[in-house]
């Protein structure tokens, strides 16, 4: 839980980038002053809810679209002949491929390979190409600290969620019921029993996304200091209800989340591995 102390620095709300889950909702995030929208985008996107270029098309304010999961060759080819919405200002995406398919577009690219992008001399060299980077999950505030006084531009802190940790392109959840006969579901949690840690599995047709089922905020890496440094602070809607994601805008404590791996080092790594 971040406390009302640190809380005295709060986002600004002109760098508040949403990641929205529900159109109703947007208005609200506006009438509290919110610009920024991201999109994830229908049938290249993976975990969220989703949104055709034509329903993007209809929206205000800075409006940046989510391709957040690995394409072939053939999905880049559709993409490209696809008519991308006048209002879309950037896109925040994991394929390099479709990097190299947008990058002479006049539009802003921001690097989204999160578990990748946990280190200072990584995010630079994609610095070269991209206008930003949104920062790993798995990493520690002094983690966080280096990268951003050493990165060449500033960068997305993904500063409230429920952080996706893994996707799969397989229909895991639909394989597991048809395997044993049962009644298929979308979602399901999951329960890691050893280290009780629980789990959100969303499946769609694009694959299954595997969440940590709690809320992880990051906001106690904002400073005065270091706030020159972070291009958005990112708000991401799924799962999380509007009450709550408001709170977050107005810069309030939510006792429900944890600090992720901010002040306990990640395992997942293979370094740390004995």
């Amino acid at each position: 839980m971040v406390s009302a102390l640190v809380l005295k620095m709060a986002m600004k709300r002109n760098k508040i980038l949403i990641n929205v889950e529900n159109l109703n909702d947007i208005k609200d995030y506006e009438e509290l002053g919110v610009i920024n929208f991201l999109f994830p985008l229908k049938g290249y996107s993976i975990g969220y809810a989703s949104f055709s270029f034509e329903e993007i098309a209809k929206q205000n304010g800075n409006i940046y679209v989510l391709v957040n999961r690995l394409l072939t060759d053939v999905d880049i080819d559709n993409f490209l002949k696809l008519d991308i919405p006048k209002n879309v200002k950037g896109f925040i995406i994991e394929d390099v491929g479709l990097y190299e398919a947008l990058k002479d577009k006049n539009y802003e690219l921001i690097n989204f390979q999160n578990h990748l992008n946990n280190n200072y001399k990584t995010i630079n060299y994609w610095l070269k190409y991209y206008d930003s980077l949104v920062i790993s999950t798995d990493i520690t505030l002094e983690e966080i600290n280096k990268i951003l006084n050493e990165a060449k531009k500033p960068l997305v802190l993904n500063a409230f969620s429920m952080p996706m940790i893994m996707y799969s392109r397989r229909k895991l959840i639909n394989n597991y019921y048809k395997h044993y006969e049962l009644e298929p579901k979308k979602t399901i949690k999951i329960e890691e029993k050893i280290s009780n840690k629980h789990f959100l599995l969303k499946e769609q047709e694009e694959g299954t996304a595997l969440f940590n089922n709690a809320y992880t905020d990051l906001r106690e890496v904002i400073t005065d200091e270091l706030d020159s440094k972070i291009k958005f602070y990112m708000i991401n809607t799924f799962n999380i209800p509007k009450d709550i994601i408001c709170r977050v805008i107005k810069g309030e404590s939510i006792k429900e989340a944890n600090s992720g791996f901010l002040h306990q080092k990640t395992v997942y790594k293979v370094g740390d591995l004995k």
